[in-house]
C-alpha cells in the first residue's frame, strides 16, 4: 500500500473524470456502451448510452456534454482505454488547451471519483431494470437526475445546488406542494431566487471548506493503516503481470509478476523509471503500486 494523496478542486467544471462502461444488453439503436463525465468539485454527472466507443464519439461526447454546456474544462482524467489513449482525442485536447491526464494502469483508485460513479449507476440500474434488461436506456435518464439532485457528502451540498444556487424542484413537490411551490409565482419567491444567486459564490467556497476537511480526514484514516514501500535507484523490482497483459491474454495461469528490471531512476516519490537486466531502458515511468521489491 501507499500514501493516500489527494487534489484540491476549487473551480466548478474545471477538473473532470471520465470512464466507459459496458457492454450492457443491447437496447435500441444497438446501444451496448455508456460513456460518463463527472466533475471532480460539484460531481456533476453526465452519462451518454452508444451503439459502440470509438475515437470520434468520445469526442462527441466532450464537446456536446462538458464543453458546449460548462465551459472549457483544464483537466480531463481517464483510464488507458484506447478510446481515450489515442492520437486523435489527444489533437483534439491539445488543440483546446485541455490537459489529459491517465491514471494507472493496476491502479484505477487514481481516478476514483469515476470508479465510485461507475458502482452507483450499475446499482441503480439494477434496481430500476427487471426482467427487461434491455430496457436499460430508458431507465438510464434517472441516475443522474437522482445524483444531481442528492446531496455529497464531501461538499454538503447537491450538484445542481452548487451549479444554479438553489435546490431543483421535485415532482413530490407538486403531488404534494411545499411552501416554495405555494409561493413560487409571488414576488418574495423571485427575491429568494435573485438571492440565492448573490450567495453562490459563497456557497461554493463553504463546499469546498467542507470538501477539504473531508479529504483530510480520509486521508488521515487510510494512511494511518499504510505500511510504506520504499525503493531506491539500483533496487532490483518485479512488475506487475497486469500492467503489461491487462487483458489476460496469457491465460490464467501466467505469474503475477515478472521480470526482474533494475531501478535506474526516482522521477518523483512514489515513481520510477526502470530498465532490464540487459540495460534497455523501459520506454515510460511506473508507480510503486505496479512494482513488488526483489529480494535476489
Amino acid at each position: 500500500m501507499v500514501m493516500l494523496t489527494t487534489t484540491d478542486h476549487a473551480w466548478s467544471f474545471a477538473q473532470w473524470g471520465m470512464d466507459l462502461l459496458g457492454p450492457f444488453p443491447p437496447a435500441s439503436g444497438q446501444r451496448r456502451f455508456l460513456i460518463v463525465g463527472v466533475d471532480y468539485f460539484t460531481k456533476w454527472l453526465e452519462a451518454e448510452p452508444l451503439a459502440s466507443i470509438t475515437e470520434r464519439q468520445v469526442e462527441g461526447f466532450v464537446w456536446k456534454n462538458i464543453i458546449t454546456r460548462f465551459g472549457l474544462p483544464r483537466v480531463i482524467i481517464t483510464d488507458n482505454d484506447t478510446q481515450f489513449n489515442n492520437t486523435k482525442f489527444k489533437m483534439f485536447c491539445q488543440s483546446y488547451r485541455i490537459q489529459l491526464k491517465f491514471s494507472s494502469v493496476a491502479q484505477p483508485q487514481a481516478n476514483g471519483l469515476a470508479e465510485v460513479t461507475n458502482r452507483a449507476i450499475l446499482e441503480g440500474l439494477k434496481k430500476r431494470v427487471s426482467s427487461a434488461t434491455t430496457s436499460w436506456v430508458e431507465e438510464l435518464p434517472s441516475i443522474p437526475w437522482a445524483s444531481r439532485t442528492t446531496s455529497k457528502t464531501p461538499t454538503g451540498e447537491s450538484p445542481y445546488s452548487l451549479a444554479f444556487g438553489t435546490e431543483v424542484v421535485l415532482p413530490p413537490e407538486v403531488v404534494f406542494p411545499t411552501l416554495r411551490v405555494q409561493t413560487q409565482r409571488k414576488e418574495e419567491s423571485n427575491q429568494q431566487l435573485r438571492e440565492n444567486l448573490d450567495l453562490l459564490e459563497e456557497k461554493r467556497a463553504d463546499a469546498h471548506l467542507r470538501a477539504l476537511a473531508y479529504r483530510r480526514t480520509v486521508t488521515k484514516l487510510y494512511n494511518h493503516r499504510v505500511r510504506p514501500r520504499h525503493v531506491e535507484t539500483g533496487d532490483l523490482v518485479l512488475r506487475k503481470t497486469e500492467v503489461s497483459d491487462p487483458t489476460r491474454s496469457r491465460g490464467k495461469l501466467t505469474p503475477n509478476c515478472e521480470s526482474p528490471y533494475r531501478v535506474i531512476d526516482a522521477i518523483r516519490d512514489g515513481t520510477y523509471t526502470l530498465a532490464t537486466m540487459e540495460g534497455r531502458v523501459l520506454p515510460r515511468t511506473w508507480h510503486i503500486t505496479n512494482l513488488r521489491k526483489f529480494y535476489a
